[in-house]
Order: C-alpha cells, then sequence, then structure tokens
C-alpha cells in the first residue's frame, strides 16, 4: 500500500508538474497562481501545496526537467574526438537542433525568454540566472582557452570575451525565436547565423574538422 501511495504521489507531482508548464507558457509565470495550476490539473490546492511550497519551488522543479538534456549538450564541449573549436561548433549546431526538436525544451526555454518577470516572488531567479551565465560562460571559455593553446584562434582573440560573446548569440538567436515561434529562421539557417562568430574567432575553418583518430 505504502509503495501504490508514492507512485501515486508522484503520478500528481508529474501531472502538476506538466500542467504548470503548459499554464505558464500560455499566461505567463506572474499571471498565474498556485490554484490556477491545481484547478487546471483537476487537482485542489492542498495538493499542489503538499508537492510545492510556492511558484518559485514549482519553476525550479520545472527547470529541472530538462537538466539531463543540458548536461548532455555540456558533455559536448569535452569530446576528445574533435579538436576544440569543432566541439565548439557540433556544440552549437546540437543546442539549436534540441530546441527546435524537443517541445518540453522549448517550451521552458520559452516561459524563461519571455513568460517569466524574474521580480516579486520570482527575483532569486536572477541571481540564479546570472549564476549559470557565468558557470556556461566558464565552460566555454575553457575550451576557447584549449582553441588558443592549440592555434586555432586568430590573433588578439581573448577567450574571457570570445565565450561571452558565443554566450550571448546563443541567448539572442533563441530569443529571436521564442519571441515569433512562427518564424523558422533561425532553425533553417542556423549555420549561416552562426559562421560570421567562427570566422571572426578562429583560423582556417578550423571547426569543420574531422573527428581525430582513435589512440
Amino acid at each position: 500500500m505504502a509503495r501504490k501511495t508514492r507512485e501515486e504521489a508522484e503520478q500528481t507531482r508529474q501531472l502538476l508538474l506538466d500542467t504548470a508548464e503548459r499554464v505558464f507558457h500560455e499566461q505567463g509565470v506572474a499571471a498565474t497562481s498556485l490554484a490556477d495550476i491545481a484547478t487546471a490539473a483537476g487537482l485542489t490546492r492542498g495538493a499542489i501545496y503538499w508537492h510545492f511550497s510556492n511558484k518559485l519551488d514549482l519553476f525550479t522543479a520545472i527547470c529541472d526537467r530538462i537538466k539531463p538534456e543540458l548536461e548532455e549538450m555540456e558533455g559536448m564541449l569535452q569530446d576528445q574526438r574533435h579538436s576544440p573549436a569543432a566541439r565548439l561548433w557540433r556544440h552549437a549546431i546540437a543546442l539549436f537542433e534540441m530546441v527546435r526538436d524537443d517541445e518540453r525544451l522549448r517550451r521552458i526555454c520559452a516561459i524563461h525568454h519571455i513568460g517569466c518577470e524574474q521580480v516579486g516572488e520570482m527575483a532569486p531567479l536572477l541571481l540564479e540566472q546570472i549564476s549559470w551565465n557565468l558557470e556556461k560562460q566558464a565552460k566555454l571559455q575553457q575550451v576557447l582557452e584549449e582553441a588558443q593553446r592549440a592555434g586555432q584562434l586568430r590573433d588578439g582573440v581573448q577567450p574571457r570575451l570570445a565565450a561571452l560573446g558565443l554566450h550571448s548569440l546563443y541567448g539572442g538567436l533563441c530569443h529571436s525565436w521564442m519571441i515569433n515561434m512562427q518564424d523558422h529562421t533561425v532553425h533553417q539557417h542556423v549555420e549561416s547565423l552562426l559562421s560570421p562568430y567562427f570566422v571572426g574567432v578562429f583560423r582556417d575553418n578550423c571547426w569543420l574538422d574531422a573527428p581525430a583518430a582513435d589512440n
């Protein structure tokens, strides 16, 4: 009986997360209460407060659902079968393909970009976003520093600034698509949109290299 209760509780939790994703996406985070989500899920307010202490707690749990996919993308940056520049290129292309193909990831990205004001009860998200940005930029910078040691960067390119530029390019392209999802220009031309950055940062198309031979 206890096992069944745990399973039912988890099913209820997943239903609430699914419903919150949909309602946050449709009407925004600020305009949505926990009671709204409970009603949309066909549950009581008590049920949602059993699983989530507040809206921020719920929103954080929603974001946690896509962590495995994002961690998989980060793993591409460490794939030693490819040069540093090639790893960055492959990571960039795969990231936009994932946003295109993964409905849940796309929906949560849209909530972040256009559906969530990071003020009031959601203000802690701003600090989390700053921390997340710095962490991602540091990982990009690490690969760019590898590229510099390998002689792949153009003269004068600073890895720290190049990492900020690449991360900002990702965010800008995602935002452009999220505010008008009917326009598929970004995903239809992602290589053309990314190429000017790579041309300006790297030498001799080195980001298009073939996999390194196995040792």
